[in-house]
């Protein structure tokens, strides 16, 4: 059995497949991660609808029986045009689709309002690209069923006194108590401070636009910025591609 199906959904990547023909990954709240074949994409009309992060309405085939899809018409609602004309929010971009391509299950209906809405936030240019990250990752953790709590040790169940500084348990991929800390706590490398754990308990009941709102200072932003590069890696089990070599967080930074 062959039909055709229509649904919102956001372009995670294309890429070259045949001589004028693409593969498309799509985040669909109603099919999840999917790929569909673009015919004669890389010159005919669809390809202005196949860019990375552009959101619409995408118009599928479904052939049942080889288990393809091929996208046969787009409407392209949201671009990513003043992104891709700068830097620092054209790397956010590219962090935030990849960590979405590996999320293999799961809430995707939450995951494609999440990323639909930071990407809309980040196309707008008016509010701050580090917050951006910051706020999507703590949502992507959320979303992956991961949330900590930031009020008592997961570990000891011991209540966190207002002004502790927290460590990290790298096997329960979590925030923890000093004592129950399986990383090097002098390095710093995932220490949260009161204020940046306050910043996260107020930002976790905020809505999206309101959490990138909550004003950080620079150089707040700056060490939030490191830690949930970090917390995030440790959850995914390696490094994201986007951040390798480091070229990310210079230009971010």
């Amino acid at each position: 059995m062959e039909r055709n199906l229509t649904s919102e959904a956001i372009v995670l990547t294309h890429r070259k497949w045949g001589d004028l023909h693409r593969l498309v990954t799509l985040l669909s709240p109603d099919l999840g991660l999917c790929t569909a074949v673009v015919y004669g994409a890389r010159k005919g009309k669809l390809a202005g609808g196949i860019e990375p992060g552009t959101m619409g309405t995408y118009y599928l085939y479904h052939n049942r029986t080889r288990k393809e899809y091929t996208l046969v018409d787009v409407d392209p609602q949201h671009t990513i045009e003043h992104i891709r004309d700068d830097l620092p929010r054209f790397y956010c971009l590219q962090a935030m689709i990849e960590m979405a391509m590996r999320m293999h299950g799961g809430d995707f209906i939450s995951l494609y309002h999440v990323l639909g809405t930071f990407l809309i936030l980040l196309e707008s240019g008016q509010h701050n690209t580090r917050q951006i990250l910051i706020q999507y990752i703590w949502r992507f953790i959320g979303i992956l069923g991961l949330e900590p709590d930031l009020t008592t040790c997961p570990v000891c169940s011991t209540h966190y006194e207002k002004s502790e500084v927290l460590s990290f348990h790298t096997g329960l991929h979590t925030p923890c108590c000093r004592q129950c800390g399986d990383v090097d706590f002098e390095s710093f490398e995932f220490v949260l401070g009161p204020g940046a754990r306050k910043y996260l308990l107020l930002t976790q009941a905020l809505g999206e636009i309101d959490a990138v709102q909550l004003t950080l200072s620079e150089t707040a932003a700056k060490r939030m910025i490191h830690y949930m590069v970090r917390y995030i890696t440790n959850i995914l089990g390696s490094p994201l591609k986007t951040l390798s070599g480091g070229v990310f967080l210079d230009v971010l930074l």
